[in-house]
This record gives C-alpha cells, structure tokens and sequence, in this order.
C-alpha cells in the first residue's frame, strides 16, 4: 500500500478587492479555508501566495474563473486569466481554471444557514474564504469521480 499523501492544491477566488484562498487537507479529502488577502489596484499578490504555495507544498492551483451567467467572459475573467499566467510564469506551479459562477451566493447562503452571515463577514472576507473553499471542494469532488 502506498503511504504517500496526495499533493495539496491550492484555490484561489480573485476579487477586486479581496482574494480568498483555500488548501486541500493533507489527506486530499476537505477545503480548508486560509486567510483572505486584501487586494488593490496595482499590488503584486505573488509573494504572498508563493508564501502560502510554500507553506503548505502545495503542487497545483486552481483559480476561480469569474464567467456571466450565459457563460460569457468579462472583466473579472480577463483578470482571472492574467493573474492565472502571471502565478504560472513565477510560481512554477499548474494552474486551472475552474468556472465559478454563483460560488459567492452559494457560500453567502451557506454562512447564513450557518447565522453566521453579515455585511460585517462580506467585508472582513469570510464570503471569499467560503467561496475559495467552495471551488476547491467541487474541483477535488470532480477529479475523484474521473
């Protein structure tokens, strides 16, 4: 039997102004929610998620892919790619893309069914964790049944 544990993959939810990340468990079972980091116009996300990347030995990545509800790409996905090739190119790492449509609503209702959603959760990035998770656990759920 082989003892070694899947490689850990990393999620990431960009956003304008915050990116939400989550590490699969050791095991390769669970999202796991990390810290949200804030973002801005112009700020160079890399060292941080090399950081994280390093922290957890994470081998893949996959990035939210922000498409319209007809599947269409806009701004956010023009972004999402760009970030995407920009972590590929100094990370090292693969990198997918993973359609993310209405993982924010879909976590927004799930912190509330939990009582635990406000504006206050919105703003300090517990939504962004959430939906982080969210596109890791549907990544890992698709890769298992192939």
């Amino acid at each position: 039997m082989d003892d070694q544990l899947p490689p850990r993959i990393l999620a990431i939810d960009p956003g304008k102004k915050r990116v939400g990340l989550a590490v699969s468990d050791p095991f390769g079972n669970f999202a796991v929610g990390l810290d949200t980091l804030n973002n801005y116009e112009g700020k160079d996300l890399v060292p941080e998620l090399l950081a994280v990347c390093q922290q957890y030995e994470v081998q893949t990545i996959v990035m939210g892919l922000p498409l319209h509800m007809s599947g269409e790409e806009g701004e956010g996905a023009v972004q999402a790619r760009a970030l995407a090739a920009l972590l590929s190119e100094r990370l090292q790492l693969p990198i997918e893309l993973m359609d993310e449509r209405l993982t924010s609503k879909i976590a927004e209702q799930s912190l509330r069914m939990q009582g635990i959603q406000s504006s206050r959760h919105r703003k300090s990035g517990i939504v962004d964790q959430a939906a982080a998770m969210r596109i890791l656990q549907d990544f890992m759920d698709r890769r298992a049944k192939r």
